[in-house]
């Protein structure tokens, strides 16, 4: 007697799940969940980057208050712990970004020194270059070439459209020559909400751009625009786990430069409270594939379980679930790893949530329908 109200409660959920191209995301293959093959602690940091290097078995992460960069392998053997404050070779001032080379190497992107070092993952280190302030934020992967993103804050506040969003610069890792420099697609495209807020270059000539309330805009190598509004958003307020986290961000982030709390904590997270939550859950937490695959971290149940979506020739065809709350996250070829914030269990007394690494396998990943 109770299937009519249960098949109401599916259908409700099915038409919900309509994304903007008109597809239907089918609840039973619409999640995949890989089983965990390999975990490690790492220490707590402000950094939130992760770098899985090419032999599929070894991760990076930094360690930013002992300005150290550690790599640690899938059984959780620690392979190098490397770096310390100065300015010569191999030591840092701030060490923020990390990117994999396409050798096995892990390169560190330190923008108070705007440099780039190579290193092994063992820690020796290999060579470094000044990017003259050109890179901020690095793409996943580097060869002879490494390659890197800047924001223009003026248009993305202003709303311009005339302009780029992103600058995309590419410096040759030997000699610090610039070898590309090239801005985003220009817009308007038709996003009712608002303006893109972030984008990021595919593997050939496209771009994707997260925009307001769940959108995205794949375009193409020949400047062709696809807006859809992601099938697996729903739009919720922060709950008070959220509320809660956010108002740590925030603690945090004026704890680190040395700053007392900010004045108007309140109204800021009063704000927050109100507001629907990003479909994203940052505009960091996004890469292109080896397969030129898309995946974005939501934010959806960023708690015990954590999604990401995956996209394929501007169509949605997967989320992949795994434990934890998401933090950063990288993919090469069969191997996904993910940084993760523990639950607050009996050996944090501090009430601190440790961090992990989580290796999947993610071979058996079927993503056509």
């Amino acid at each position: 007697m109770f299937w009519p109200s249960y098949a109401i409660v599916v259908m409700v959920l099915l038409l919900a799940l309509v994304g903007a191209c008109g597809q239907v995301v089918y609840l039973d293959d619409a999640i995949f969940t890989p089983e965990v093959i390999g975990t490690a602690a790492v220490p707590l940091s402000e950094s939130e980057e992760v770098a899985l290097l090419a032999d599929e078995r070894t991760a990076c992460t930094i360690d930013s208050y002992e300005s150290q960069v550690r790599c640690v392998d899938v059984e959780g053997t620690v392979i190098g712990a490397f770096g310390r404050i100065g300015e010569g070779p191999g030591e840092f001032a701030r060490p923020v970004y990390l990117t994999r080379g396409e050798e096995g190497t892990v390169g560190v992107v330190d923008p108070e020194l705007s440099r780039f070092t190579v290193f092994e993952p063992t820690g020796a280190y290999l060579s470094d270059v000044t990017l003259r302030g050109r890179l901020f934020d690095p793409l996943p992967s580097f060869g002879t070439v490494v390659s890197g993103l800047s924001l223009d804050y003026m248009a993305m506040l202003g709303g311009e459209t005339s302009g780029s969003l992103m600058t995309r610069f590419d410096v040759n890792i030997s000699s610090g020559e610039l070898v590309r420099e090239g801005g985003s697609p220009r817009g308007p495209w038709d996003v009712e909400c608002g303006q893109a807020v972030y984008g990021i270059p595919d593997r050939a000539e496209g771009w994707v751009f997260v925009a307001c309330e769940g959108h995205l805009i794949f375009i193409g190598d020949e400047g062709n625009a696809t807006v859809l509004r992601a099938p697996m958003y729903v739009p919720e307020l922060p709950n008070a786990r959220d509320v809660a986290r956010y108002k740590e961000e925030l603690m945090a982030f004026q704890i680190g430069l040395g700053l007392p709390p900010p004045p108007d904590i309140a109204e800021r997270l009063e704000s927050y409270r109100v507001t629907p939550k990003h479909y994203y859950l940052s505009t960091a937490h996004q890469l292109v594939d080896n397969n030129n695959r898309y995946w974005i971290a939501t934010q959806r149940d960023t708690y015990e379980w954590s999604y990401l979506d995956v996209y394929e020739n501007a169509k949605y065809v997967k989320s992949v679930k795994v434990r934890g709350r998401l933090r950063a996250f990288d993919v090469v070829r069969s191997t996904l790893v993910v940084l993760v914030y523990r639950q607050v269990g009996e050996d944090n007394a501090d009430g601190i949530p440790g961090r992990t690494l989580n290796w999947y396998d993610i071979g058996d990943l079927r993503l056509s329908r």
